[in-house]
């Protein structure tokens, strides 16, 4: 049996086996144990309405009401309605499937369209998007945490008109920073809704809390699999656990490494269908991406191929993957931009950040 018909039917398993079961991990907003609200539904359905936002106790509701009221401040109003940026989280189930690569090559791609694109590596343990780009940025996210740096100090210019936010290599969990800290990194973070058209969060592999903490926030997830069984079983898994606890983000898939756009179909095809059966979640297939030398060659010259392979197949196949996004023209679709982002983070880490909004 092939390995991509082994990895089909281990992910129909994995599926009929966890149809009823249980997320192990940590609900996005968490739970009001004065009610019975439940974040895993076994009727899940990817167009079902969000779970009611419990109200906050805090000014920054108030002053976020203000805003709709007559006779608000009309500088206010003016920047509530401004364009916000598109926040993007590429994620995979697995490790080794190319996902920092992926998200190099998309932001230059987005890039070369016209749109100001922020990448941020937050990869919190192994962090290596500069390595792809052959960058060596003097600040990162861990001169941050430490309250030496703010986000905006740390931009860093990348080829192709792109701007790094480099992770740090072992820094400290998100999940277990102080309030003071956490709310200084989020107040951060809105600062680039000014910045950026797109906002690409390369996230780490797997389903830790600091992933979750990412994919829980974010309106739209592209998760990255190759054929290989175990990657994919474990992209249904990260697909599973978004759709119980990030219910209205928009999921999308993207196969890398295939040996053929056959291969790439089948692979995504059997997980759309799968994940309409057991988990009530459609997805969008943006495409794919081939097993190409080119890659192996621009990653050992620390060249991403978007650049140094303009005319690869996989530069290609990135180049259709953004279109799928709506680049170009800029997709209609309106964006929560990077308040909406932190507005879920918040609730993820059940703290509200004072003067997370403007």
């Amino acid at each position: 049996m092939s390995d991509q018909a082994q990895g089909l039917r281990a992910l129909a398993d994995q599926a009929r086996r966890d149809q009823s079961g249980p997320s192990p991990y940590p609900a996005c907003v968490p739970e009001d144990t004065s009610t019975n609200h439940s974040a895993h539904s076994a009727d899940i359905h990817p167009f079902a309405s969000s779970p009611t936002t419990p109200v906050v106790e805090s000014g920054m509701a108030l002053a976020d009401a203000r805003l709709h009221w007559p006779g608000a401040d009309e500088t206010a109003r003016q920047k509530a309605a401004r364009p916000r940026a598109r926040v993007i989280a590429v994620t995979s189930g697995k490790g080794g499937v190319g996902k920092t690569n992926f998200s190099t090559n998309l932001a230059l791609t987005l890039a070369r369209a016209g749109q100001r694109v922020i990448v941020i590596d937050a990869d919190l343990g192994l962090a290596n998007l500069h390595v792809v780009l052959g960058i060596a940025p003097s600040y990162h996210l861990e001169h941050v945490m430490r309250g030496e740096k703010s986000l905006r100090e740390i931009l860093y210019p990348g080829p192709g008109g792109i701007q790094v936010i480099g992770g740090g290599s072992g820094i400290t969990e998100l999940a277990n920073l102080d309030e003071q800290t956490r709310r200084r990194f989020v107040t951060g973070l809105h600062e680039l809704d000014s910045l950026a058209d797109i906002i690409l969060i390369d996230t780490g592999a797997g389903l830790s809390r600091n992933v979750l903490a990412f994919l829980c926030a974010v309106e739209e997830i592209v998760v990255l699999t190759t054929p290989e069984p175990t990657a994919i079983t474990d992209a249904y898994a990260t697909i599973k656990v978004v759709s119980q606890e990030n219910r209205r983000a928009r999921v999308m898939l993207v196969v890398n490494m295939a040996q053929s756009e056959a291969e790439a179909e089948a692979v995504a095809n059997k997980i759309r269908l799968i994940s309409l059966q057991f988990l009530g979640r459609d997805l969008d297939i943006l495409g794919s991406i081939p097993q190409d030398p080119a890659v192996a060659r621009a990653v050992r010259a620390q060249q991403p191929f978007a650049l140094s392979q303009p005319q690869s197949a996989a530069t290609r196949s990135v180049g259709q993957i953004a279109a799928q996004l709506g680049y170009q023209p800029a997709s209609a679709r309106p964006h929560g931009g990077v308040s909406g982002f932190l507005d879920q983070m918040q609730r993820f880490f059940g703290f509200r950040a004072q003067g997370s909004r403007s």
